[in-house]
């Protein structure tokens, strides 16, 4: 078993890529149930609560406060990556053309 600061930022690595490109890594559902017991040992217990209660938007305060965000980042829309900025789930988006080119 890793360290926990190894641990700690192979996660932050995991949030900086769900972050910036979150079509690039599972759905934060998927990742939490695969990846619990991991954040359980590596981040505080403060921090674990913040992740499991505020998932990917607590992912992005916690890149924030170690200063790997700006504090004024805004997350893109979900309508533009399909995947919710908070939750980190994927969303249907509405703006997508069907087959036959309506929308």
């Amino acid at each position: 078993m890793s360290d926990p600061e190894t641990l700690r930022e192979q996660c932050l690595a995991h949030f900086r890529k769900a972050v910036a490109l979150p079509e690039s890594v599972p759905p934060w559902t998927e990742w939490w149930r695969d990846n619990e017991a991991l954040v359980e040992q590596a981040f505080p217990l403060m921090e674990y609560v913040r992740l499991k209660h505020r998932r990917l938007l607590g992912a992005r305060q916690i890149l924030q406060a170690n200063g790997d965000l700006p504090t004024d980042y805004q997350a893109l829309s979900a309508a533009v990556t399909g995947t919710c900025p908070n939750c980190g789930d994927r969303v249907t988006r509405t703006d997508a053309t069907t087959p036959e080119g309506k929308p």
